[in-house]
C-alpha cells in the first residue's frame, strides 16, 4: 500500500481485561483526579436549618489546569498495524482520558513520517476517526514531532506520551518525555523499552 493512504478507523467497545488495570493505574499516575476547592467568593444555596449561614460553592478547575491534563498518542499506521487492534487500542485510551478528565489528545499517525492529527477531544475518539499511512514503520518521527511541539510550548515537556505499535518498528526509540508502549498481545518490542509496555488482545 502507499504511504500516505487516508483510511477510517472506528472504535471498538470492549469489556475490561486484564490489560485494562494496568493501563488505568498509568493514566491514573498521570491524571490525578483534579482537586475539588471551594470558594466563598459566589456562595451556593444555603440549608434550610441555618438559613443564616452561607455555604462554598465548588470552584471549576483554571484554564491553566485544564490545559496541562492533556497527553500525546504516536500511533502506528504502518500497513502490518491491523484495523481491529487499532480500533480497540484508541477505544479504551479515549475511554480513560474521558473518566479522568483528561481535555485533549494530540494525535501523530506515524508510518514512514509523521502525520500530525492536532488536539483531537477524547469524546471523539470514541467515534470514526481518519488515520493517515500505511507505508513501512519508523516511529521516531512521531516522537520528534512530539518534542518540537514542546519545544515552542504547545505540548507538555515531559509528555506523557503513549506509542501504539505492533512491534514490527525500528530497533531503537529516543525520547526524553514519560512514555508507554501498547502492543497486541504476543508480539515484543525489538530493544528494551524504558516506558512501561501494555498489552491488549
Amino acid at each position: 500500500l502507499p504511504a500516505g493512504l487516508i483510511e477510517e478507523i472506528r472504535s471498538l467497545a470492549q469489556p475490561p481485561i486484564p490489560w485494562d488495570v494496568r493501563l488505568a493505574e498509568w493514566f491514573d499516575e498521570h491524571f490525578p483526579p483534579p482537586e475539588q476547592r471551594r470558594s466563598y467568593a459566589r456562595p451556593s444555596r444555603r440549608q434550610s436549618s441555618t438559613p443564616a449561614i452561607p455555604r462554598p460553592s465548588t470552584v471549576k478547575s483554571t484554564e491553566e489546569e485544564r490545559a496541562s491534563r492533556v497527553f500525546g498518542v504516536v500511533l502506528d499506521t504502518s500497513g502490518s498495524m491491523e484495523p481491529k487492534i487499532l480500533g480497540k487500542a484508541l477505544g479504551a485510551i479515549a475511554s480513560y482520558a474521558m473518566a479522568r478528565d483528561v481535555t485533549a489528545v494530540r494525535l501523530i499517525c506515524c508510518d514512514a513520517q509523521a502525520y500530525d492529527s492536532g488536539w483531537i477531544a477524547p469524546e471523539n475518539m470514541l467515534e470514526r476517526i481518519k488515520i493517515q499511512g500505511r507505508g513501512g514503520t519508523i516511529l521516531q518521527p512521531g516522537l520528534d514531532r512530539l518534542q518540537e511541539l514542546a519545544a515552542r510550548g504547545e505540548f507538555p515537556k515531559q509528555g506523557p506520551v503513549l506509542v501504539i505499535t505492533d512491534g514490527y518498528c525500528e530497533d531503537q526509540i529516543t525520547t526524553n518525555m514519560d512514555h508507554g508502549y501498547l502492543l497486541p498481545e504476543g508480539r515484543r518490542l525489538p530493544f528494551r523499552a524504558r516506558g512501561e509496555v501494555f498489552y491488549v488482545d
